[in-house]
């Protein structure tokens, strides 16, 4: 390439990045809601139960909370007290934030008794409307999976159903424990199982079994999907541990299934390797992750028949779409993402993609199951034909993000040490070594990939986590992620970032 063309290319690089660096910071009028300290300040001087005493507001909890048409809905968890006594009770709220100016015209509003189910506020200095939280409606059968007496009998009447190797099932009582709860989305629900001493262990009926429940039609896909794994040779393979799909309920959209196993996730292990920094430590999770790279080979070299074909295309559209969301709120966003997914998307269309596989389609260490040595993979919600680049890249992303993060994925520091710039880079090299290495391993056992379309998929991936750190207002986590892209585009030959 002529240096002139070198010197443009630099040039136009330049100009991505430095309008990317509109991500790096989010503005001060959604930081507030995420800050415990100043939303309490806020709350405590303009509801009449805290200005006056009547009551003290302890804690504010704002952690969920995403951006839906134009505004940011969320829930918002109070903690509260009574002055002289130690005891607390919680006031849980739901409410929307709004862009400066969309509510300019509103003056401070608040209406009946804070606690009451017809509460309702509207405070102009935080450009947010509060409501008193209406109860679980999306979720209908959330009420019947977590009692233990109804959870009893629904496991199993449905596994019965679900199941013919089960269809004489006896359980004597249910103790069902919330794993994950996304309030109006999916809730994850784990059941220690009892059966009469009598039975015969012969039966090898589950101790353990899990169900899911679904806002939209993603638990019919997983089911099929799962069904579809366990009826190959997977269900017997050596090299990962998938759960054995029970029953799915269409009406109430849950799905059952069987349990895998945990000492810990990968993720996890990734997070416990970086701070104890030690070459065991990283020797441990190499090995960690060779492990998972020959599971992710043997699903995709299974020959599953998946009809559901998932891909670059629409990645990149979805992407776009969230852009163009967000940028109705914050205009400036428009102008400053769209060039880099033209970047990405030019690179792409100048390579060639690997023959479509059966594919997990959500691919992160967190999805990674850990115990006694043997790893399983969990979460086939998103299952699909793909190119390898698409599990690979998104996978290596994940990696990426919990290696190098400062704080939890609830935006809350994991530890209060300073990492310093020398350290930080190390730590990035470190895992980027053994991104390659999990690479080399996959290959081994499926065959060679279009690395540069891996690196693109990764890239794609961790521009949608930004913008996640947007949607979902995660402050400190941005700068994180701002971090890892900042040095991948770079060493991957995406962007010449100086």
């Amino acid at each position: 390439m002529a240096e002139t063309d070198q010197s443009i290319d630099q040039q136009q690089d330049s100009l991505i990045w430095e309008r990317l660096q509109t991500f790096r910071e989010l503005p001060d009028w959604m930081i507030v809601v995420r800050d415990p300290d100043r939303l309490c300040a806020a709350l405590s001087q303009v509801i009449p139960e805290f200005h006056s005493g009547e009551l003290i507001l302890h804690e504010c909890d704002s952690s969920n909370v995403r951006y839906k048409s134009e505004n940011w809905a969320g829930f918002f968890e109070l903690t509260v007290g009574k002055p002289g006594e130690s005891g607390t009770t919680t006031i849980n709220l739901q409410g929307i934030l709004s862009a400066p100016g969309v509510n300019a015209k509103r003056s401070l509003l608040v209406e009946n008794p804070l606690g009451s189910k017809d509460w309702h506020a509207f405070i102009p200095e935080l450009n947010l409307e509060l409501w008193t939280k209406e109860p679980e409606g999306v979720l209908s059968a959330l009420e019947l999976l977590t009692d233990p007496e109804q959870s009893r009998q629904y496991l199993m009447s449905r596994i019965r159903a679900g199941s013919p190797n089960y269809r004489d099932l006896e359980i004597q009582a249910s103790h069902p424990r919330i794993a994950r709860y996304k309030p109006g989305s999916r809730c994850t629900i784990v059941y220690h199982l009892d059966y009469a001493p009598e039975v015969d262990l012969q039966r090898h009926w589950p101790e353990l079994v899990v169900a899911k429940t679904y806002r939209k039609e993603k638990g019919q896909n997983a089911y099929e999907s799962m069904r579809a794994l366990w009826d190959s040779p997977l269900a017997l393979s050596n090299a990962v541990k998938i759960a054995e799909p029970l029953a799915y309920d269409a009406e109430m959209k849950v799905m059952i299934q069987g349990p895998i196993r945990q000492e810990k996730t990968l993720k996890d292990l990734t997070i416990m390797a970086v701070t104890a920094g030690t070459t065991e430590a990283f020797d441990e999770l190499t090995e960690a992750m060779r492990k998972t790279a020959r599971g992710l080979a043997e699903i995709h070299t299974s020959g599953v028949p998946l009809d559901k074909v998932y891909g670059w295309e629409e990645d990149e559209a979805q992407t776009r779409e969230s852009v163009q969301d967000l940028s109705v709120s914050v205009p400036q966003l428009a102008s400053a993402g769209l060039p880099f997914l033209e970047r990405l998307s030019s690179l792409e269309a100048s390579s060639d993609p690997d023959p479509l596989v059966p594919s997990h389609g959500t691919f992160r260490p967190a999805q990674v199951l850990m115990y006694h040595g043997e790893i399983g993979f969990i979460d086939f919600d998103s299952c699909c034909k793909a190119e390898p680049a698409k599990d690979l890249g998104l996978f290596l992303c994940a990696f990426l993000r919990a290696g190098m993060a400062t704080v939890d994925f609830d935006d809350v520091e994991i530890n209060g040490e300073h990492v310093d710039e020398a350290t930080r880079l190390v730590r990035f090299e470190r895992l980027i070594a053994i991104s390659e290495s999990f690479l080399a391993e996959y290959e081994r056992h499926h065959k060679p990939v279009n690395r540069q379309r891996v690196a693109l998929f990764e890239a794609l991936e961790l521009f949608i986590l930004i913008l996640h750190a947007w949607t979902k207002i995660k402050v400190r986590e941005l700068r994180d992620i701002m971090y890892v892209l900042e040095h991948f585009l770079p060493a991957y030959n995406i962007l010449k970032v100086q």
